[in-house]
Formats: C-alpha cells, sequence, structure tokens
C-alpha cells in the first residue's frame, strides 16, 4: 500500500478514499479502491506545498504548525488552502478517481 508515504505519516487513522468520498459528499464506494492510484492522482495535480497541506489539515493539524511546515502564515495560508482544495474538486481530478472509471478500464482490458 503506501507504507512509506507522507500520507500515513500525517494520516495513520484515515485512507485517501474516506477523504475524497467526504471532500466529494459522494459515498466511499464511488471512489476508486486502489489507495496508491489515488495517491499517485493527487500528487499529479497538486503542488508538493498544496499536497502537504491537505495532509497535514486532513489530519487535524493546526493551522500554526501547517504553516511553520509550509512556509505560509495567516492569511496567505488560508488562500493557499483554498486554492488546494479548489483544484481537487475540479472535475480531472474527481474523474479520475472515480470507481465506476476503473471498472470501464479493466473491462476494456479483458477485451
Amino acid at each position: 500500500m503506501l507504507e512509506n508515504s507522507l500520507w500515513l505519516r500525517y494520516n495513520p487513522d484515515k485512507t485517501i478514499r474516506e477523504v475524497l468520498a467526504r471532500i466529494y459528499e459522494c459515498n466511499a464506494v464511488e471512489i476508486g479502491d486502489d489507495e496508491r492510484e489515488l495517491y499517485a492522482s493527487l500528487k499529479r495535480h497538486l503542488t508538493k506545498k498544496e499536497f502537504r497541506m491537505v495532509m497535514m489539515n486532513e489530519a487535524g493539524i493546526s493551522p500554526e504548525e501547517i504553516g511553520a511546515e509550509v512556509g505560509l502564515e495567516g492569511e496567505e495560508l488560508k488562500k493557499a488552502q483554498y486554492k488546494a482544495y479548489r483544484k481537487i474538486r475540479q472535475d480531472k481530478i474527481r474523474f479520475e478517481v472515480r470507481a465506476d472509471k476503473v471498472k470501464e478500464e479493466r473491462v476494456e482490458e479483458e477485451e
């Protein structure tokens, strides 16, 4: 799975799938079940700083600690977090992590 990833460093109790389901306001069943693919998808579309902010925020880490880690404070941090979550909500990521897309690809491979 994601044994050595930053995700598990900050979020040992939550899966990426659970977080995306909450962000997209859908059931976890609608999100793909391959954690590595979900991780790669987020990593591909977000900058390192944005990805780290999202991971830390989802872990419940205080804004002060997040700001110290990424080098932003106050209003700059809020704007950067808003931008990161807005990117995650974009259709290109939403469609990439959907479970039915994964199922369609498997059917195509079998044919």
